[in-house]
């Protein structure tokens, strides 16, 4: 893997796809021009630094699954004014939709884009979803001044069955990513796991079957889930059905860059199904 630059997505603590180590910018003085005085055209990436150029601790930070969650913007849940990395946060924005009368209509909706013109953040739980869709508890979202000139929070729509929405694209998110991985068999990003064997720290065990019980391992580090709970019978069997892990009771996903973004979209499934059903065994990203 020398040579290799990796891309932000991967890790928040990654460094960037860039060529090459960009000179700072400096002064008539010599001194260093601060990033927030540069033009936004100019102003360098989170990282710079190529992956041999990092240290042992920094590349081991990259790939850990846990510091990328709290890596993640702080921002505030409109709902419980809790502050918390994005990562245990769903974010929400007014989007429009013509209706029959051909009325545009606000709705606050999921999104998955990072940029939007109007954003709010609730508590990635289906229990307090549901909680929101009862007696309009979701108009809290919309905060104190309204965006695109609307005035009344009547306005507003809610769509109906939220957190079915919200589940289904956890659930996406989580099957795009294992079957990347899933598709690099000879990466060996996900491995059988053997009861005889020792688990590696900071992998995490992904149950296939009702049968395979969450072990009790010496390592807390070691995160389980019970991915037939997560993902639903007929979807997992769609991810698996044509690999070898079919007849398999348990998976080993290991931890490297590039199986960062499936450790972070299997936790966020989970901690949105925890408050529901008990899902998974080991530490909560």
């Amino acid at each position: 893997m020398s040579g290799r630059k990796w891309c932000r997505w991967n890790s928040h603590l990654a460094p960037a796809n860039s060529r090459g180590r960009r000179t700072p910018l400096t002064n008539h003085h010599g001194l260093p021009v601060s990033p927030a005085l540069q033009p936004s055209k100019q102003r360098p990436a989170r990282e710079q630094q190529p992956l041999e150029s990092l240290t042992p601790f920094r590349k081991a930070v990259a790939a850990n699954p846990y510091a990328n969650a709290l890596a993640t913007p702080v921002r505030q849940c409109n709902f419980t004014a809790a502050r918390l990395p994005s990562h245990h946060l769903l974010p929400f924005a007014t989007i429009f939709r013509r209706h029959d009368n051909d009325k545009l209509v606000p709705y606050l909706a999921p999104v998955d884009k990072s940029r939007q013109t109007f954003r709010a953040y609730v508590l990635n739980s289906r229990q307090l979803l549901s909680h929101l869709g009862q007696k309009k508890n979701w108009q809290r979202l919309l905060g104190h001044d309204l965006k695109f000139g609307l005035k009344n929070r009547n306005d507003y729509r809610w769509p109906s069955q939220m957190d079915e929405i919200i589940l289904s694209r956890l659930r996406s998110s989580v099957v795009q990513k294992m079957a990347w991985l899933l598709s690099k068999p000879n990466a060996k990003f996900i491995m059988p796991f053997e009861f005889s064997t020792e688990c590696p720290s900071s992998a995490c065990v992904l149950h296939l079957r009702k049968e395979s019980q969450p072990l009790s391992l010496s390592d807390p580090t070691i995160s389980q889930y019970q991915l037939l709970d997560l993902l639903g019978q007929e979807t997992l069997a769609e991810l698996i059905k044509d690999t070898s892990f079919v007849e398999k009771d348990a998976l080993i996903l290991a931890q490297s860059y590039m199986t960062v973004s499936a450790h972070v979209a299997i936790a966020r499934l989970s901690t949105f199904l925890s408050s529901s059903d008990t899902t998974s065994k080991g530490p909560k990203i």
